[in-house]
């Protein structure tokens, strides 16, 4: 047995130990609010990091060893606006919404990037290669976002059927935009931070606060950055497949 099987043998207990431990809330906490955090950050900090070692050691970790370009980060600005525009600004300004158990944001924002730590390395870092060289680029686009919005159709077991729905749809649209900024950057890690920002805005109310703060200005903000990205993300995409 190779010596980088070992390592991902060795590590493999330890972190499905972390997965049933946390992820099934084996340890009772007496904060209700912490306890949810950890149920859902210290799982997904552990699947995503081995995913990630995996990944490397078995030779698909290409992704992960990006080369910075000064071009490509101003490619992803009109996706960063997008993760930027799903922050709750004027609910937070105006009151309607509030932040509490500030203590708790470190472990929030640790949730957030396991979050996307887990799902930008399967769904794209992973997915995405394999399925274009099966079908191309379009395909592979596609595909993993529909494979990546279906995977929310799970919060169908404690949500509301509406909102579950609307969640499916604009987690395909931002799976497209995940694959086509992966396929254009050949970067993971710009992908992980545009999902982080996106994740950290949308439900920093929810995990840490209260009170409605969707308001007209987040769903114009949303609305019009979307469009404009979606934009952006067709001509580039367009302009791959010329090339």
């Amino acid at each position: 047995m190779k010596r980088r099987d070992i390592v991902l043998l060795v590590l493999f207990v330890p972190c499905v130990a972390l997965v049933i431990l946390f992820g099934f809330g084996l340890i009772p906490l007496s904060d209700e609010r912490l306890g949810a955090l950890l149920k859902e950050t210290i799982p997904r900090l552990a699947a995503g990091g081995y995913l990630v070692l995996f990944m490397i050691l078995k030779g698909f970790g290409e992704a992960f060893r990006p080369k910075w370009v000064p071009l490509h980060l101003l490619w992803a600005l009109p996706c960063f606006a997008v993760a930027a525009a799903n922050f709750p600004y004027t609910a937070l300004i105006a009151g309607r919404a509030t932040i509490e158990q500030a203590e708790l944001i470190p472990l929030f924002l640790l949730k957030c990037f396991g979050i996307a730590l887990l799902e930008e390395s399967f769904f794209r870092a992973l997915l995405v290669p394999l399925l274009e060289e099966k079908g191309g680029r379009l395909f592979s686009v596609l595909v993993s976002a529909v494979l990546f919005g279906a995977m929310h159709l799970f919060n169908l077991i404690n949500g509301d059927i509406g909102a579950v729905f609307l969640q499916v749809g604009y987690t395909f649209l931002l799976g497209c935009m995940f694959a086509v900024m992966l396929l254009f950057t050949k970067n993971i890690w710009l992908c992980v931070a545009v999902h982080f920002l996106f994740d950290v805005g949308g439900t920093i109310v929810t995990d840490l606060g209260q009170g409605p703060f969707q308001d007209t200005v987040f769903w114009c903000l949303t609305a019009v950055f979307g469009v404009l990205c979606t934009v952006h993300i067709l001509i580039t995409l367009f302009r791959m497949r010329k090339k």
